[in-house]
């Protein structure tokens, strides 16, 4: 028994001790104290120093400070893929008046009420309404927000990402992710749906024939989902070469990968609303640096 207490004392004694962490930390007036990092939880950082124990809000803190904390943050919880997408394009909470000067509008009588965004179309058989934001081309990118089926009309709504450059697609469209309250779609809309003479062909007399129709089932891919109206929904969508992930209210839905999804110069989002009343808040664009694609290896 003594001998079986002091084996267990020795393996004790061996067991790493977690490393503690020091920084030298900065706030917004350019002060200075070197502390432990003790936690980082609810917009506020617990550190020691000299023995004292000090809560922090995080707006006090310097920008590089901030984000090392981000940084350590998503190591910590094992969301390093949190850091892939480190480069903020767009946010926008719409807490402000009106629609901000880089918004884009198409179709669209969308308005900001409440600090909400609500989702409305013109003439649903002319073209659904179009939010949309655009930016200096990107490969892989996060697009993150909340929304909520808000009423009867509310059927669904894409979230699409395109290049307005590109002639081989109509619109530049080059992917899309759909969602309704029963289903989430993900569609490689460059070489899929979208791809001009599939386009030209589908809205032709006749239509498409069946080897194309075949060939359009392997660019998408569908996920039954059960949202509730009334309610609001986290979206989460992440684009890296070919491979789209969709998570809402943190749990993936599915993934799908196709060629056309690693189109290199993603240069426009959008919110297409299907008819009208959905409503979207803390919309966020996020990408990958572009080192960081070249360095993925992603083509």
């Amino acid at each position: 028994m003594k001998t079986a207490l002091i084996l267990g004392l020795v393996s004790l004694i061996a067991l790493p001790l977690a490393a503690r962490e020091f920084r030298d930390f900065t706030d917004v007036k350019g002060r200075t104290i070197n502390a432990e990092l003790l936690d980082m939880q609810e917009g506020k950082v617990k550190i020691r120093s000299q023995s004292q124990v000090f809560e922090i809000p995080l707006e006090t803190l310097s920008e590089a400070d901030r984000t090392w904390l981000a940084e350590w943050d998503a190591k910590r919880k094992g969301n390093e893929e949190d850091l892939y997408y480190s480069e903020e394009i767009f946010a926008d909470d719409f807490s402000g008046e009106g629609f901000g000067e880089r918004w884009g509008h198409y179709k669209s009588e969308s308005v900001i009420q409440d600090g909400v965004l609500t989702g409305k179309t013109i003439d649903i058989n002319d073209h659904a309404g179009v939010d949309s934001i655009r930016f200096e081309g990107r490969q892989d990118m996060e697009v993150s927000l909340k929304f909520n089926f808000a009423g009867e009309q509310a059927e669904r709504f894409n979230v699409w990402f395109d290049d307005k450059d590109y002639q081989g697609s109509h619109a530049g469209h080059i992917a899309s992710v759909s969602i309704s309250p029963t289903s989430v779609q993900i569609s490689d809309a460059k070489t899929g749906n979208m791809e001009n003479s599939i386009y030209e062909k589908k809205n032709a007399p006749g239509g498409l024939d069946e080897e194309t129709k075949k060939m359009l089932e392997t660019k998408s891919a569908r996920f039954d989902v059960e949202l509730k109206r009334e309610e609001w929904h986290t979206l989460r969508i992440r684009t890296k070469g070919p491979l789209v992930t969709v998570e809402i209210d943190e749990d993936e839905v599915g993934e799908f990968e196709s060629e056309g999804n690693a189109h290199a110069t993603k240069s426009l989002v959008s919110l297409t609303t299907n008819i009208n009343d959905v409503q979207y808040d803390d919309f966020s664009i996020k990408a990958a640096p572009s080192d960081s694609v070249a360095s993925s290896g992603e083509n």
